[in-house]
């Protein structure tokens, strides 16, 4: 009797060790726990030209499912809804690697998982079928019924406007708007090579830069821009993740009637000359004096204009000047066909004597240029 206890003992202990066993075989790899971690770029025009997602949004929310293998169970592995679950840059730490979270979530080699993420957070728009990441029914939609609503932040000071797009500051909160993006969607079996997950952002609003420079024969006055305005654009947009490239996913509203996008500087900011001599002149660049967020829409005729108010000094006398554009005028010329999401665009003047010239053109989104550059509107006091 005492020796069929024995062997039962030891049955029992052979049983747990398999179990054991099998359990470390399903979670660990050469006995080190494998912690989900994340990778993230963010999209430009091409894959071969893209950007680390740290240089517009520290924080991302993610969502993710896993189904069994087994039995085909559903089962919540990150909730972008919760603040918990927001996963944050930290290039100072490397647990699991520079985008860290507590606390950590181990992959299951007998799952199948899916993730969606949106950067900074799920406040403005988010997964709406956090239950089930993998049913391609889910989508990305406005976290308010109200849609979103822009407040004109233009990145460009009023003091000091740049030579270049500053690119990063849409983050969000008082006074500020926020350079919602997206992921696509990624599935991982879990019983893959260990490796991050490689989460790829877009934007999902549109951004409008307007650069001025002069013209070469006015090195020897003084071009002063003092205003800078776009008004006429809609607000406010509500989000249902469109499955068409060509299509919009956003349906925009004016809410403030006074909305727009400016600069104003009383003392106003002169325009660079040109340098160097002869073959080696190398023409004024162009300054930026507006960088802002665009809510996806189309452009109507004669409702989104332009205005430059400017000044030319030449010795003791200064004379003003101001220019007027609409983004489609009443015979038909449109300077864009519309504000698409994830494109940026460029509205580009020189200041000629007798004559604004006009160009666009983009960068660091998807490049969208007009055609014709040549529009020659006469100056007028």
């Amino acid at each position: 009797m005492k020796k069929i206890l024995i062997l039962a003992a030891a049955a029992t202990m052979l049983v747990a060790c398999a179990e054991t066993e099998k359990l470390n075989n399903d979670l660990r790899t050469n006995d080190a726990p494998r912690v989900i971690g994340f990778g993230t770029i963010s999209e430009k025009a091409t894959r071969a030209n893209v950007e680390n997602l740290e240089v517009y949004h520290q924080t991302f929310a993610v969502w993710s499912t896993k189904k069994s293998s087994n039995n085909g169970a559903v089962e919540k592995v990150f909730e972008g809804d919760s603040l918990k679950d927001i996963i944050t840059y930290d290039e100072t730490k490397m647990d699991p690697n520079h985008w860290t979270y507590k606390p950590y979530r181990y992959w299951d080699k007998q799952a199948v998982y899916s993730f969606v993420a949106v950067a900074p957070n799920a406040s403005i728009v988010r997964y709406n079928n956090p239950a089930d990441v993998a049913d391609n029914g889910g989508t990305y939609t406005t976290t308010n019924a109200a849609g979103y609503t822009l407040v004109g932040q233009n990145l460009q000071t009023t003091d000091a406007p740049a030579q270049a797009e500053i690119k990063k500051g849409f983050t969000g909160g008082e006074g500020k708007d926020t350079d919602i993006m997206t992921a696509g969607k990624i599935t991982r079996d879990g019983a893959a090579t260990i490796e991050d997950v490689n989460l790829g952002f877009k934007h999902i609003l549109a951004k409008l830069n307007v650069s001025i420079a002069k013209d070469p024969i006015y090195d020897n006055v003084k071009v002063i821009i003092d205003t800078v305005i776009v008004s006429g654009l809609d607000d406010n947009g509500t989000y249902n993740e469109a499955t068409s490239g060509t299509t919009s996913g956003w349906t925009s509203s004016k809410v403030n009637n006074d909305y727009k996008l400016s600069w104003i500087n009383a003392s106003g900011v002169e325009l660079l000359n040109g340098e160097g001599q002869g073959e080696d002149y190398v023409a004024g660049k162009p300054l930026y004096f507006i960088e802002s967020l665009v809510m996806p829409q189309s452009i109507e005729q004669e409702a989104e204009k332009l205005f430059i108010g400017y000044r030319i000094v030449s010795g003791d006398h200064t004379e003003k000047y101001n220019y007027q554009l609409y983004l489609q005028d009443s015979v038909g010329y449109k300077v864009f066909d519309n504000f698409m999401e994830k494109n940026n665009y460029t509205i580009k003047l020189t200041v000629k004597p007798n004559v604004i010239t006009f160009d666009a053109s983009t960068d660091v989104w998807n490049d969208i240029l007009n055609e014709d550059n040549s529009i020659i509107p006469p100056v007028e006091p």
